[in-house]
């Protein structure tokens, strides 16, 4: 009984501490950029959660959503529209390295533009799936250790213990692009609430299974 009251004190508290955060980027956002780039060292592209004294920095607002990449232990399935942003570019190679399974979902247009980061990330192993037809893929929304995907993943490799996870969505008006990020008026939550993540993770899934598969080697910067 103690060691069952012990457990779900601990259960409560680590709920407490998941993360429930509305990020705003705005044209204050950007009143620490030149400070930042001669800190960090000009061309720097990885977000630094370096003191900052601006509360609407950009650069501060790109890495939690970094930091949030950098927590996946299983899975990240994205459904973005366009992703062409250096700064966010390399939380999901490190995802790779640590042997995280990622899914894309994009735009039939969009992933093949010059400079997007899914063509990178194409190249890498990465699938990438889009509409079948001319209707925009408008989402923007990632799912980092989906419940349903995370179970998917444990039958396919035949596990019968997990590493502790938990699922985080993370979503709004946001491309991951340098004007999204930096220049525009946008808004993106971050939350561990269950029955957004388990809602986001069905429609990654749905949209999955009917849209088609892109192969890496067509997908080429037009």
């Amino acid at each position: 009984v103690i060691w069952k009251l012990v457990q779900c004190s601990r259960s409560k508290r680590e709920k407490a501490s998941r993360v429930h955060e509305v990020i705003v980027f705005n044209e204050l956002g950007e009143i620490c950029a030149a400070a930042h780039m001669r800190n960090n060292g000009i061309g720097s592209q990885k977000p630094q959660m370096s003191p900052c004294c601006n509360a609407h920095c950009s650069l501060r607002n790109v890495a939690k959503i970094a930091e949030q990449i950098d927590r996946a232990v299983y899975s990240i399935d994205l459904a973005i529209f366009t992703f062409s942003s250096l700064s966010l570019a390399d939380a999901p190679k490190r995802a790779l390295q640590r042997g995280v399974i990622i899914r894309i979902i994009s735009d039939g247009e969009m992933v093949y533009c010059t400079g997007s980061q899914i063509t990178m990330l194409a190249q890498l192993g990465v699938p990438v799936r889009v509409p079948i037809t001319t209707n925009l893929m408008h989402n923007k929304f990632c799912i980092i250790d989906g419940v349903e995907r995370v179970e998917e993943i444990r039958l396919l490799r035949k596990l019968k213990w997990m590493r502790p996870c938990y699922s985080i969505v993370i979503s709004g008006s946001l491309n991951w692009t340098a004007q999204g990020l930096g220049g525009n008026w946008e808004n993106c939550i971050i939350t561990a609430d269950e029955k957004l993540t388990a809602t986001f993770q069905a429609e990654f899934q749905r949209m999955w299974r009917a849209f088609g598969r892109t192969e890496a080697s067509q997908i080429q910067p037009k």
